[in-house]
């Protein structure tokens, strides 16, 4: 039988900012076709934005990473009121 101090001991501690909620103008749908590998061979899909819309294709993990701080820069410099 555990007591309260047990448990407290060996749950992992979980930083303040992942108590957060999470914005949903941050939020992202990703989806891989079926060819896609881990070892980014082949690595295609559709990102899309949730709050937007805005969406594109891509066929590599750097044009992934290009639509997503392109989309992340446009958040970060619109005014709250306006999201």
């Amino acid at each position: 039988m555990k007591t309260t101090s047990q448990s407290q001991k060996t749950q992992p501690r979980v930083a303040p900012e992942a108590e957060r909620p999470l914005s949903p103008a941050r939020a992202f749908v990703v989806q891989f076709r079926e060819e896609t590998e881990d070892t980014c061979e082949r690595f295609t899909g559709r990102v899309e934005h949730m709050i937007s819309g805005e969406a594109a294709r891509f066929q590599s993990p750097e044009e992934l990473v290009a639509f997503l701080a392109r989309v992340l820069r446009a958040v970060n410099t619109t005014p709250p009121g306006e999201r």
